[in-house]
């Protein structure tokens, strides 16, 4: 990769890199939460994005923070994770988290600060050339690792410290437009979720409609068997779980010609016999119209009765599918739902006009649910993309006097 900017060992721009240890290797146990008690951080605590996870949290004594007070952590510290499949996660160190302590997981770096921004730092870190570094060192070992002078040996680029508080403010302003994006997305998933709990059991309830009754599923559906073909040239679909539809299955080689499958049509609901405890339930897409399953997942024609769309937010539930657990057949990790267990299932269901009523007020939430995902995703490109420009002085930043003497 080409730098428009000089570049810099690690260890030369920081002042410490070092990791930390388990409190059991010098005697000391874990302890609870208490006001005494120190922060005792990991790598479960670091994202690939390079914010911090506080959702799982360890405590320690002061008397264990003091036997590794080589690692106790200040302000504007990065974390590096250097084991396992989290290697190259990372987090920056605010002053609401310390003070606290590091295990043996994740190397600690401290800048400079007179040569390094600690969040230019932190985005370095998470930047695609370090990335590609750590992939490239890690994958010579059985264990993914780095050492703490691997760590120190990576090259960053080092413009005027000026301009590299001035890139670090522009990411963070795309930062902080993905983290209100993901808010919003959060909020509008645990939204539909509600609603799907009202609206599908008639706690809430559309007026202008007869009650609802307690149907078998049959009355609304039949399976389909129609013969397709073998398994070496079949055209597989698969079901994914927890409701998340249907999609072309993946072959790294061929199935066997002795295995029977059955064709299947678009508009059909379809589900996974083994994962149906785990919500693999969809409708076949006009993409995958005459693509192929076994018996394993059994596909079926819906009639005039039923909504598609209501069906699969009806049985992709949770509280559906985990309380028909009895439907389930066989051991502990191969239970099976049949399909005339299925069939024979009884539900309360509102009229067709009700379910149609139902399914557009969960596909609107849908739609909107939909176009957060979308902005997502095109903010998180863009900042890759600006990253990539930013970070290699491909693209330069205008610093003014006063900052650049400051």
């Amino acid at each position: 990769m080409v730098l428009n900017f000089k570049e810099a060992r690690l260890s030369s721009v920081t002042t410490l890199i070092t990791k930390g240890a388990t409190p059991t290797t010098y005697g000391h146990d874990f302890t609870d939460e208490n006001e005494d008690a120190i922060l005792f951080l990991g790598a479960f605590n670091c994202s690939i994005e390079g914010r911090i996870k506080l959702d799982k949290k360890k405590w320690i004594s002061k008397e264990a923070d003091k036997s590794i007070k080589r690692s106790r952590l200040q302000k504007n510290d990065s974390l590096f994770c250097i084991v396992g499949n989290t290697i190259g996660n990372s987090c920056l160190i605010e002053e609401k988290v310390v003070p606290a302590n590091i295990n043996q997981n994740v190397a600690l770096i401290r800048p400079n600060f007179k040569k390094l921004n600690p969040q230019f730092l932190s985005y370095n870190l998470r930047s695609s050339r370090i990335q590609w570094t750590v992939i490239q060192e890690a994958s010579t070992q059985a264990q993914p690792s780095l050492s703490l002078k691997q760590v120190g040996d990576f090259s960053i680029p080092l413009p005027p410290l000026s301009e590299q508080k001035k890139i670090a403010k522009i990411l963070s302003i795309w930062d902080e437009a993905i983290v209100t994006t993901e808010q919003l997305l959060a909020n509008s998933q645990q939204q539909k979720k509600a609603l799907m709990q009202q609206l599908l059991t008639g706690k809430k309830r559309f007026p202008g409609f007869a009650e609802w009754k307690t149907v078998k599923l049959k009355s609304f559906m039949t399976e389909s068997r129609v013969p397709g073909s073998s398994g070496d040239v079949a055209k597989k679909i698969t079901v994914k779980l927890y409701g998340q539809g249907v999609l072309a299955k993946d072959e790294k080689r061929l199935g066997s010609e002795s295995t029977k499958y059955y064709k299947r049509s678009a508009g059909q609901f379809i589900y996974s016999k083994l994962d149906f405890l785990n919500g693999a339930f969809g409708i076949v897409p006009s993409e995958l119209d005459g693509y192929e399953s076994t018996l394993d997942l059994p596909a079926f024609d819906l009639n005039s009765k039923v909504d598609s769309s209501w069906l699969i937010n009806f049985v992709s539930r949770e509280s559906f599918y985990k309380s028909n657990i009895g439907l389930a057949n066989g051991g502990r990790k191969a239970r099976r739902v049949n399909p005339k267990d299925l069939l024979n299932l009884k539900i309360n269901a509102p009229s067709l006009e009700e379910q149609k009523a139902i399914a557009a007020a969960l596909n609107t939430a849908d739609a909107e649910i939909a176009t957060l995902q979308q902005k997502l995703d095109r903010l998180k490109q863009e900042k890759k993309a600006l990253m990539q420009q930013l970070l290699t002085g491909k693209r330069r930043v205008k610093v003014d006097k006063e900052a650049a003497t400051a």
